[in-house]
């Protein structure tokens, strides 16, 4: 391969990556002329197209995905030959791009990155939070954290926290209505219910006890999709809530939240970080995978 097709795969990524010709520009130090150049040349020379191009939006054709992921597959090969060749896997050295689910970041990775920074001064780490299930390689990421089942997408996965399906309440709406002794008592108490982000539908409620599991669809007034705002109307007095243990554990850490029916808890699903399964692994990579599992080890 040519330079230049070298390079106009590597511009082709970052477009992928960035959203935007304007943002690659910015970040490759290059005129919006040359990188549109760059993919036209690119697209001209596989006879394919490879991105629809709207005022708005930029979005890969069936070819264009192919393209991309053996690109990216490509350019990481060789970034992980030069980083061998330059000492990295020794030295924890460049940019590392990794995703993780907004509860997680917020809560336990954002307050800890300053910690990775100062064991890893020639790390960048540049972090998205999201929860959209995307996956990796089209998020251009090196790692990427997940709650839940994982299809197979041929990425090494390791889980790092198992997570419970927890009941809480605050102090303040104990002291006013008690405290339910099974799940069968919730009908007499206000209920917060949770909509699923992305499809609205409402989430039930898990418990478990002496091995046998029930659902419970709660019977209430009040329903949001956006967990932080659940727990802010919980933290109210507004009723009774249940989610997963990630999220409710500072709360109830700081006593704002008390957990009941402690003997029906649910185990929920697992929390896992997925990282290329490459034999000679660049060493920020099995930096940041150690450094977030021993993060999550004083929560299994």
């Amino acid at each position: 391969m040519s330079i230049d097709r070298f390079e106009a795969l590597r511009v082709f990524c970052r477009i992928v990556e960035a959203g935007s010709f304007t943002c690659t520009a910015r970040q490759l130090e290059m005129s919006n002329s040359s990188v549109t150049n760059h993919l036209t040349n690119l697209e001209r020379h596989l006879g394919v197209r490879l991105l629809n191009r709207t005022t708005r939006k930029l979005s890969l054709t069936d070819e264009g995905k192919a393209c991309y992921e053996r690109a990216r597959e490509l350019l990481d090969g060789l970034g992980e030959m030069e980083e061998s060749l330059r000492g990295a896997t020794l030295v924890p050295k460049g940019v590392l791009r990794v995703d993780v689910p907004t509860a997680i970041g917020r809560i336990y990775i954002a307050p800890a990155l300053p910690r990775f920074a100062a064991l890893y001064p020639e790390v960048t780490v540049k972090m998205t939070l999201g929860d959209q299930i995307v996956a990796p390689e089209e998020r251009g990421v090196d790692i990427s954290i997940r709650i839940g089942n994982l299809k197979d997408s041929g990425r090494v996965a390791r889980t790092i926290h198992r997570t419970r399906h927890v009941c809480c309440a605050s102090p303040d709406f104990l002291a006013r209505h008690g405290t339910p002794a099974s799940p069968a008592d919730l009908a007499r108490y206000p209920q917060l219910g949770f909509l699923q982000p992305t499809t609205g539908q409402p989430v039930p409620w898990f418990f478990e006890r002496d091995g046998t599991a029930t659902e419970h669809t709660p019977d209430a007034r009040i329903w949001i999709n956006h967990a932080e705002s659940l727990i802010d109307a919980a933290l109210s007095g507004a009723g009774v809530i249940q989610l997963l243990s990630l999220s409710l554990q500072p709360h109830i850490e700081k006593g704002t939240l008390v957990p009941i029916l402690a003997e029906w808890t649910a185990p929920g699903p697992p929390v896992s970080i997925l990282y290329p399964p490459n034999r000679h692994q660049p060493a920020k990579i099995s930096a940041f995978v150690k450094f977030v599992g021993e993060l999550f080890g004083t929560r299994v």
